[in-house]
């Protein structure tokens, strides 16, 4: 379990994570979803794994248990997923992109932070970790 103030670092930094992909996008947004499909799909993958690398390097920084993966990549993902909500409300205001953008930008967002989290599931069931899917998912 995370203490209160482990999930307040993590969750600070998976805002600042977030804050700096909104810039980023902002200042080069145009490049990198509206030069074509190919183009997008590559910065989705960029950030998949940007994303990622940021998960495995603050966990070593923290000395965190491997096996706390999930939580620590959720606790992580949220601020940045409230925000981008709000930002998709606004979305030609806060990118400076076209609106036919969104759906483009919007996939590599969604794309992102699912790999984020079945990375963060895999790094936990390396270690044995008990998670949701080596559970065999829902019981009724």
């Amino acid at each position: 379990m995370l203490s209160d103030r482990d999930t307040l670092i993590y969750a600070a930094i998976g805002f600042s994570v977030w804050l700096n992909g909104a810039l980023t996008f902002w200042l080069g947004g145009t490049a990198l979803f509206e030069s074509g499909p190919l183009v997008s799909v590559m910065s989705a993958i960029g950030v998949a794994i940007a994303v990622c690398m940021v998960l495995r390097g603050t966990m070593a920084w923290r000395k965190a248990d491997t096996a706390q993966s999930v939580t620590v990549a959720v606790v992580m993902a949220l601020p940045g997923l409230f925000g981008e909500a709000a930002r998709q409300l606004v979305f030609p205001w806060a990118t400076g992109l076209q609106p036919m953008t969104q759906p483009a930008f919007a996939a590599a967002i969604f794309f992102s932070n699912g790999v984020l989290l079945v990375y963060a599931v895999w790094r936990a069931r390396s270690v044995g970790a008990d998670t949701f899917l080596s559970r065999g998912g829902i019981r009724r």
